[in-house]
């Protein structure tokens, strides 16, 4: 039977340039396979950043470049390599609010924000630090009115959402660069959608349900399966139990681009409020600011049809229809 809605005919509607910590949490490989995997976006570059000094995750030296060799497996394993560049964000996190830390990936930021030959527009979705956005805005400012960065990472807003139990104050995202999110929050125009913790937090997926919707679709759901189950062996051997499920935490980032609504494009099965953006302290907690920068702070997410959509298009790729 003929496929009356065939992806050919779905063209992107926006860029993205996608930037995360690949060597640590995997589930930053997750969003970026469903990303790539995604006809309604073009992924124009990849960004391999930094972790914080002394993680746990941490292997080598150069983190950074250990996130792109991640990042550049799962490009190929989704059948686009040499179409996506792959590139290394800055190292280490930045020393005060006035010093940019240039890398190649802060370069591509800036270089497809000032792009005029496009009228997509661009989405810089990052779901660890914001070393390279804040260097990027530091270097060259014109970039705020060109872009919105989607950022997963912050703890909570009192008025929104309470902390999850035992929760540490420093959200760990922020705590890898909090003098960029000073940059980003306190002296940016930048335009900012936050999926705090306590919205990342709820997209949970069991073990079985990965075991048998993600690790059978080809070499691809086999690789993501086997580094997610890494984390939960490596926690283990330390002694302690990850339970049965795993948070995609960084998997929101695709409803915030691929997802979006036929009409009126918008995250339309996703609830966000607008605020005042507010200041981040040094000690990495917010102070509340009338006059701050709008932003937008979501408050319900459709996980439904971001999990749906994420195992549906393994199983597309492993059966070879794209």
């Amino acid at each position: 039977m003929k496929d009356l809605w065939p992806a050919a005919i779905i063209k992107p509607r926006y860029r993205v340039i996608t930037d995360n910590d690949y060597s640590g949490d995997p589930d930053g490989l997750v969003q970026l396979a469903q990303e790539l995997l995604s006809p309604s976006t073009q992924t124009v570059a990849v960004i391999g950043t930094h972790l914080r000094a002394g993680d746990p995750w941490i292997r080598t030296d150069d983190t950074a470049a250990e996130a792109v060799v991640a990042a550049e497996k799962i490009v190929e394993l989704c059948g686009l390599a040499g179409e996506v560049p792959v590139l290394k964000g800055a190292v280490p996190s930045m020393s005060d609010r006035k010093t940019a830390i240039d890398s190649d990936g802060v370069q591509a930021i800036i270089r497809e924000a000032l792009r005029d030959d496009t009228d997509q527009p661009l989405f810089v979705v990052c779901g660890a630090s914001l070393t390279e956005i804040a260097s990027a805005w530091l270097i060259e400012p014109r970039i705020a009115d060109r872009l919105t960065l989607v950022w997963i990472g912050g703890h909570e807003h009192d008025e929104l959402a309470s902390p999850p139990p035992g929760g540490t104050d420093l959200e760990y995202n922020l705590h890898i660069d909090p003098i960029a999110a000073q940059v980003v929050f306190n002296d940016s125009n930048l335009n900012v959608w936050q999926f705090p913790r306590n919205m990342y937090r709820t997209v949970i997926a069991s073990r079985a349900e990965l075991y048998t919707r993600m690790r059978p679709q080809g070499e691809l759901g086999q690789h993501l399966y086997d580094s997610l189950g890494s984390v939960s062996s490596m926690i283990a051997e330390m002694g302690f139990s990850t339970g049965e499920v795993y948070i995609l935490g960084d998997s929101p980032l695709v409803l915030a681009t691929a997802l979006q609504s036929i009409f009126e494009p918008d995250t339309s099965s996703s609830w966000y409020v607008v605020k005042p953006r507010p200041r981040i302290l040094d000690s990495g907690l917010y102070e509340e600011n009338p006059n701050g920068t709008p932003m937008r702070v979501f408050t319900q997410l459709d996980n439904r049809v971001l999990l749906e959509d994420l195992y549906a298009k393994l199983e597309m790729l492993a059966s070879g229809v794209r």
